[in-house]
Protein backbone atom coordinates (compact mmCIF):
# COMPACT_ATOMS: atom_id res chain seq x y z
CA UNK A 1 0.00 0.00 0.00
CA UNK A 2 2.86 1.94 0.51
CA UNK A 3 4.57 1.25 -2.83
CA UNK A 4 1.25 2.61 -4.40
CA UNK A 5 0.91 5.54 -2.25
CA UNK A 6 4.49 6.95 -3.03
CA UNK A 7 3.80 5.97 -7.12
CA UNK A 8 0.45 7.87 -7.23
CA UNK A 9 2.22 10.88 -5.32
CA UNK A 10 4.95 11.08 -8.08
CA UNK A 11 2.58 10.74 -10.56
CA UNK A 12 0.51 13.97 -9.78
CA UNK A 13 3.26 15.40 -8.69
CA UNK A 14 4.78 15.04 -12.41
CA UNK A 15 1.71 15.79 -13.98
CA UNK A 16 1.53 19.08 -12.20
CA UNK A 17 5.11 20.02 -13.01
CA UNK A 18 3.75 19.47 -16.65
CA UNK A 19 0.95 21.54 -16.31
CA UNK A 20 2.64 24.22 -14.88
CA UNK A 21 5.46 24.33 -17.51
CA UNK A 22 5.80 28.17 -18.43
CA UNK A 23 5.24 28.57 -22.65
CA UNK A 24 8.61 30.18 -24.31
CA UNK A 25 6.97 31.64 -27.50
CA UNK A 26 10.24 33.16 -28.37
CA UNK A 27 11.93 30.23 -30.23
CA UNK A 28 10.52 29.40 -33.47
CA UNK A 29 11.39 25.66 -32.69
CA UNK A 30 8.88 25.54 -29.76
CA UNK A 31 5.52 23.93 -31.02
CA UNK A 32 2.00 25.15 -29.42
CA UNK A 33 -1.41 24.77 -30.33
CA UNK A 34 -2.19 28.61 -30.23
CA UNK A 35 -4.56 30.90 -32.37
CA UNK A 36 -3.37 34.57 -33.51
CA UNK A 37 -5.62 37.34 -34.29
CA UNK A 38 -4.14 39.15 -36.35
CA UNK A 39 -5.61 43.17 -37.01
CA UNK A 40 -3.59 44.14 -40.23
CA UNK A 41 -2.50 47.24 -42.24
CA UNK A 42 -0.62 47.38 -45.21
CA UNK A 43 0.90 50.31 -46.78
CA UNK A 44 2.12 50.16 -50.71
CA UNK A 45 3.68 53.18 -51.94
CA UNK A 46 2.89 52.61 -55.76
CA UNK A 47 -0.64 50.49 -55.04
CA UNK A 48 -3.42 50.53 -52.96
CA UNK A 49 -3.22 49.57 -49.30
CA UNK A 50 -5.42 46.86 -47.58
CA UNK A 51 -6.53 46.14 -44.01
CA UNK A 52 -8.57 43.27 -42.09
CA UNK A 53 -8.18 40.37 -39.75
CA UNK A 54 -6.11 37.51 -40.52
CA UNK A 55 -6.56 34.54 -38.65
CA UNK A 56 -3.32 32.26 -37.97
CA UNK A 57 -3.78 28.42 -35.85
CA UNK A 58 -1.20 26.49 -35.05
CA UNK A 59 -1.87 22.61 -33.89
CA UNK A 60 0.99 20.96 -32.08
CA UNK A 61 -0.11 17.72 -31.92
CA UNK A 62 3.50 16.51 -30.40
CA UNK A 63 7.08 18.82 -29.93
CA UNK A 64 8.16 17.07 -33.15
CA UNK A 65 5.32 18.27 -35.45
CA UNK A 66 3.63 21.67 -36.66
CA UNK A 67 0.90 22.36 -38.43
CA UNK A 68 -0.15 25.51 -39.05
CA UNK A 69 -3.10 27.28 -41.50
CA UNK A 70 -3.05 30.79 -42.32
CA UNK A 71 -6.55 32.89 -43.83
CA UNK A 72 -6.50 37.09 -44.15
CA UNK A 73 -9.74 38.83 -45.12
CA UNK A 74 -9.26 41.63 -46.43
CA UNK A 75 -10.33 45.14 -47.82
CA UNK A 76 -8.25 46.87 -50.37
CA UNK A 77 -8.48 50.78 -50.61
CA UNK A 78 -8.09 50.85 -54.69
CA UNK A 79 -10.60 48.47 -55.41
CA UNK A 80 -13.26 49.26 -52.90
CA UNK A 81 -13.04 45.19 -53.04
CA UNK A 82 -13.45 42.91 -49.32
CA UNK A 83 -12.76 39.27 -49.36
CA UNK A 84 -10.32 36.45 -48.33
CA UNK A 85 -6.80 36.59 -49.35
CA UNK A 86 -4.29 34.21 -50.13
CA UNK A 87 -4.11 31.32 -48.16
CA UNK A 88 -1.33 29.50 -46.27
CA UNK A 89 -0.45 25.84 -45.00
CA UNK A 90 3.10 25.08 -43.30
CA UNK A 91 4.33 22.21 -42.09
CA UNK A 92 7.15 22.02 -39.63
CA UNK A 93 8.81 18.99 -38.28
CA UNK A 94 11.54 19.02 -35.40
CA UNK A 95 13.57 15.64 -35.59
CA UNK A 96 16.11 17.06 -33.20
CA UNK A 97 16.18 19.24 -30.23
CA UNK A 98 18.15 20.17 -27.20
CA UNK A 99 18.71 23.47 -25.67
CA UNK A 100 21.75 22.64 -23.98
CA UNK A 101 24.16 22.27 -26.77
CA UNK A 102 25.31 24.74 -29.05
CA UNK A 103 23.17 23.42 -31.93
CA UNK A 104 20.19 23.36 -30.63
CA UNK A 105 17.32 22.42 -32.83
CA UNK A 106 17.17 21.25 -36.79
CA UNK A 107 14.25 20.45 -39.01
CA UNK A 108 12.54 20.69 -42.47
CA UNK A 109 9.32 22.71 -43.13
CA UNK A 110 7.44 23.28 -46.22
CA UNK A 111 4.88 26.52 -46.47
CA UNK A 112 2.35 26.51 -49.42
CA UNK A 113 0.71 29.49 -50.81
CA UNK A 114 -2.74 29.28 -52.80
CA UNK A 115 -4.05 32.04 -54.44
CA UNK A 116 -7.73 31.99 -52.99
CA UNK A 117 -7.69 35.71 -53.11
CA UNK A 118 -9.12 37.38 -56.18
CA UNK A 119 -6.04 39.00 -57.91
CA UNK A 120 -8.42 41.48 -60.05
CA UNK A 121 -9.87 43.14 -56.48
CA UNK A 122 -6.20 43.18 -55.31
CA UNK A 123 -6.70 40.42 -52.95
CA UNK A 124 -4.35 37.90 -53.94
CA UNK A 125 -0.97 36.71 -55.81
CA UNK A 126 -2.40 34.90 -58.80
CA UNK A 127 0.10 32.21 -58.15
CA UNK A 128 1.31 29.29 -56.14
CA UNK A 129 3.95 29.81 -53.85
CA UNK A 130 5.71 26.83 -52.40
CA UNK A 131 9.01 26.72 -50.29
CA UNK A 132 10.61 23.76 -48.02
CA UNK A 133 13.31 24.71 -46.36
CA UNK A 134 15.52 23.94 -43.97
CA UNK A 135 15.96 25.72 -39.90
CA UNK A 136 18.79 25.43 -37.66
CA UNK A 137 18.41 26.50 -33.95
CA UNK A 138 21.97 27.98 -32.61
CA UNK A 139 21.86 28.69 -28.62
CA UNK A 140 24.28 31.60 -28.53
CA UNK A 141 23.08 32.52 -24.83
CA UNK A 142 20.27 32.22 -22.42
CA UNK A 143 18.89 35.55 -23.50
CA UNK A 144 19.51 35.52 -27.35
CA UNK A 145 19.62 32.87 -30.12
CA UNK A 146 19.83 32.45 -34.20
CA UNK A 147 17.72 30.56 -36.13
CA UNK A 148 18.99 30.94 -40.26
CA UNK A 149 16.21 29.29 -42.39
CA UNK A 150 17.18 28.58 -45.81
CA UNK A 151 14.62 27.93 -48.33
CA UNK A 152 13.81 27.50 -52.06
CA UNK A 153 11.14 29.23 -53.62
CA UNK A 154 9.09 27.98 -56.13
CA UNK A 155 6.40 30.09 -57.85
CA UNK A 156 4.03 28.84 -60.62
CA UNK A 157 2.43 29.96 -63.50
CA UNK A 158 -0.42 32.61 -62.94
CA UNK A 159 -3.68 30.65 -62.22
CA UNK A 160 -5.04 33.56 -64.72
CA UNK A 161 -4.23 35.01 -67.92
CA UNK A 162 -3.96 39.02 -67.16
CA UNK A 163 -1.43 41.55 -69.42
CA UNK A 164 1.48 42.01 -66.98
CA UNK A 165 1.78 38.95 -65.09
CA UNK A 166 4.61 36.92 -65.73
CA UNK A 167 4.30 33.47 -67.73
CA UNK A 168 6.65 31.22 -66.97
CA UNK A 169 7.27 29.32 -63.37
CA UNK A 170 9.72 31.33 -61.04
CA UNK A 171 12.48 29.26 -59.36
CA UNK A 172 14.29 31.45 -56.43
CA UNK A 173 16.16 31.24 -52.98
CA UNK A 174 15.54 33.07 -49.73
CA UNK A 175 17.72 33.24 -46.43
CA UNK A 176 16.63 34.58 -43.23
CA UNK A 177 17.72 34.37 -39.87
CA UNK A 178 15.30 34.93 -37.07
CA UNK A 179 17.00 36.27 -33.59
CA UNK A 180 14.94 36.26 -30.74
CA UNK A 181 15.89 38.46 -27.80
CA UNK A 182 14.41 37.98 -24.29
CA UNK A 183 13.90 40.83 -22.40
CA UNK A 184 12.11 39.43 -19.42
CA UNK A 185 9.90 36.47 -18.65
CA UNK A 186 7.16 37.90 -20.00
CA UNK A 187 8.56 39.69 -23.08
CA UNK A 188 10.57 39.02 -25.76
CA UNK A 189 11.86 40.36 -28.90
CA UNK A 190 12.32 38.90 -32.99
CA UNK A 191 14.72 40.28 -35.21
CA UNK A 192 14.39 38.68 -38.54
CA UNK A 193 16.54 40.10 -41.77
CA UNK A 194 15.27 38.33 -44.95
CA UNK A 195 17.05 38.29 -48.40
CA UNK A 196 14.76 36.75 -50.93
CA UNK A 197 15.98 35.80 -54.67
CA UNK A 198 12.61 35.01 -55.97
CA UNK A 199 13.50 34.58 -59.60
CA UNK A 200 17.35 33.48 -60.15
CA UNK A 201 16.71 33.56 -64.35
CA UNK A 202 17.57 36.63 -66.27
CA UNK A 203 15.05 39.10 -64.64
CA UNK A 204 16.39 38.91 -61.04
CA UNK A 205 14.12 40.12 -57.96
CA UNK A 206 16.11 40.49 -54.94
CA UNK A 207 14.74 41.79 -51.92
CA UNK A 208 16.06 42.47 -48.60
CA UNK A 209 13.44 42.45 -45.96
CA UNK A 210 13.09 43.14 -42.33
CA UNK A 211 10.85 42.36 -40.03
CA UNK A 212 10.56 42.71 -36.39
CA UNK A 213 8.34 41.23 -33.42
CA UNK A 214 7.53 42.22 -29.83
CA UNK A 215 5.33 39.44 -27.48
CA UNK A 216 4.11 40.79 -24.17
CA UNK A 217 2.60 37.53 -22.01
CA UNK A 218 -0.48 39.02 -20.62
CA UNK A 219 -1.28 36.22 -18.67
CA UNK A 220 -0.35 31.95 -18.63
CA UNK A 221 -2.80 31.47 -21.98
CA UNK A 222 -2.75 35.17 -23.37
CA UNK A 223 -0.13 36.97 -24.98
CA UNK A 224 -0.60 40.45 -26.88
CA UNK A 225 1.87 40.41 -30.00
CA UNK A 226 3.00 43.54 -32.43
CA UNK A 227 5.26 42.51 -35.93
CA UNK A 228 6.35 44.58 -38.57
CA UNK A 229 7.53 44.22 -42.14
CA UNK A 230 9.46 46.20 -44.67
CA UNK A 231 10.23 45.87 -48.08
CA UNK A 232 12.41 49.17 -48.78
CA UNK A 233 12.74 48.68 -52.26
CA UNK A 234 9.67 48.33 -53.30
CA UNK A 235 8.31 51.12 -50.02
CA UNK A 236 5.94 48.19 -48.67
CA UNK A 237 4.94 48.11 -45.05
CA UNK A 238 2.83 46.07 -42.99
CA UNK A 239 1.99 46.46 -39.26
CA UNK A 240 -0.19 44.00 -37.21
CA UNK A 241 -1.32 43.87 -33.68
CA UNK A 242 -2.46 40.03 -32.49
CA UNK A 243 -4.05 38.50 -29.81
CA UNK A 244 -2.91 35.23 -29.13
CA UNK A 245 -4.81 32.19 -27.47
CA UNK A 246 -2.73 29.21 -26.44
CA UNK A 247 -5.12 26.16 -26.77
Amino acid sequence: MKQIFICLSLLFSTTFIFAQEEIDASKPTNFYTQLYNHLEYNYSKNGPDTYGYRAEFMFAPSEAHLILAELPLLYNTGTDKTGIGDFRARYFYLPYKNYDKFLGAFGPSVDIFAPTGNYDHGLGTGAWLVQPGVTVGLMIADWIQAFPILSYQYTSSPVIERPGLFQDPQHGISFQVIAPIILSEKMFLQVTPIYTASNLGMERNDRYIQEFIAQYALSDKLQLSGFYRGIFKDDNHTARLALVVFL
